[in-house]
């Protein structure tokens, strides 16, 4: 049953998140968003899990402001233990570059069961503007070339575009998202937004440079196509700060339940461009 979900988180371990009033198809004009570079690490633990006892590990994630564009580094490992003393780690780790005007996107991602590296992936994808489609050119896991539908949306690209409709009142949010970390296509995804304010009290360490700062719960449905009812596939919650930092993190794979809580945070300096 553990490797049932275990190949699961595999397949989207990496996804680090309707009506006239109520449904918002995004914008793909250049976002004004003012994101704060820094290095975040999260403690994982498990919350309710019929397949596994127990369970822990780590998180971390870098972003950079590297003149034209973001360098985004995320590494996590996690420990997972059978009630019976089976016990198997997980690791998947992602490094990427996102051009600021939203036309290009590089990423190599690798994934790991134990000691053995079960799959890896590298690409780049080229557009000519921010709501045309996109061309990804890959050589790993093999050489490849794919099209990606107009106004897809990259990671940090879709980071901006939460930050954006909260502050214009929009209660949700549906884009298609590419991250290159499933494969050579992109994923539905959906974003509940909340109501946020200035007050909330953050789980985990206390980050003097976030106190004071309005941040928001979402809440993500990822669709990739594999359910036949139409349901989500996966589904996560985060509180997001206005300057890009996600204060807290839950996501779940079967009846995995993972939360994700800061342990330690560093705003980082733009570099000298």
């Amino acid at each position: 049953m553990l490797w049932k979900f275990l190949g699961r988180i595999r397949r989207v371990g990496l996804l680090l998140v309707p009506s006239v009033a109520g449904f918002l198809v995004a914008d793909l004009t250049p976002a004004a968003a003012d994101l704060l570079p820094h290095r975040v690490v999260y403690t994982l633990t498990l919350g309710s899990s019929g397949a596994v006892g127990r369970g822990d590990g780590l998180m971390s994630f870098e972003v950079k402001d590297v003149c034209d564009g973001w360098a985004m580094d995320l590494k996590a490992e996690l420990n997972l233990a059978t009630e019976d003393g089976e016990v198997h780690r997980l690791g998947w780790s992602q490094v990427s570059w996102e051009a600021k005007d939203g036309t290009r996107y590089r990423y190599f991602s690798r994934e790991l069961t134990d000691t053995e590296e079960t799959a890896r992936r590298r690409g780049e994808a080229r557009r000519e503007s921010i709501d045309a489609p996109a061309t990804v050119t890959a050589d790993l896991p093999q050489k490849a070339e794919f099209e990606l539908p107009a106004g897809v949306m990259f990671p940090l690209q879709h980071t901006i575009a939460l930050i954006e409709a909260d502050a214009a009142g929009k209660p949700y949010l549906l884009v298609n998202l590419f991250d290159g970390s499933i494969g050579d296509h992109a994923v539905e995804l959906g974003a509940a937004l909340s109501r946020g304010g200035k007050d909330w009290t953050q789980p985990g360490k206390d980050v003097p440079e976030l106190r004071g700062l309005h941040s928001f719960p979402v809440a993500l449905a990822f669709y990739m196509g594999e359910s036949p009812e139409g349901l989500p596939d996966t589904e996560q919650r985060m509180r997001l700060y206005e300057n890009g930092v996600v204060g807290q993190l839950d996501f779940a794979f079967g009846d995995i339940n993972v939360q994700a809580r800061i342990d330690d945070f560093k705003a980082l300096p733009p570099e000298d461009c």
